[in-house]
């Protein structure tokens, strides 16, 4: 198994149910924001993060803040984007909800956001999980939001469609 501290490959979980895959995102510590560096999230123990595309978890110790995926892009390209402090940006989502949610500020302009920032990389871990199948990472994206409670969860979630996440991983 290629498990270590911030890195999953889908081959290891693919048959997991979901209780050992919480148990294993839980188990798994995550790497530092203050400590990422761009070529952690292309390159794993000196081999390629290939193809590069998945699921990816921001968490505050076990809690997940937020769940993301990338299947049109890397990870190189997309984690960095969540961290533009400029209030029209439009894919830093992750610092728009941890200033709204987390920090409680009323607005959300470029000082709020570099706030949020600079907490971001002070408190938060993050952890990839690496897919060769792409067809599941829409699958496990929507399972992880419905069940771990991030940030962006599902606001309208029924249990109807719980039970269809569910069922379709």
């Amino acid at each position: 198994m290629s498990i270590d501290n911030f890195l999953i490959e889908y081959r290891d979980i693919e048959n997991k149910s979901i209780r050992e895959l919480i148990r294993l995102l839980n188990e798994t510590e995550g790497r530092k924001l203050s400590e990422l560096k761009v070529l952690d999230l292309s390159y794993h123990n000196g081999n390629p993060i290939w193809p590069g595309e998945g699921v990816y978890i921001f968490r505050n110790g076990k809690r997940a803040v937020y769940v993301g995926k990338v299947s049109s892009m890397s990870f190189t390209e997309r984690i960095a984007r969540h961290f533009d402090v400029r209030s029209f940006a439009w894919m830093n989502r992750l610092l728009k909800l941890i200033s709204e949610r987390e920090l409680k500020h009323e607005k959300q302009n470029h000082e709020n956001l570099k706030i949020a920032s600079k907490y971001a990389f002070e408190n938060l871990n993050i952890v990839l999980i690496n897919f060769s199948n792409r067809d599941r990472i829409n699958r496990t994206e929507r399972l992880l939001r419905s069940c771990t409670q991030p940030l962006n969860k599902f606001k309208k979630l029924t249990q109807k469609n719980l039970e269809k996440i569910v069922k379709e991983y």
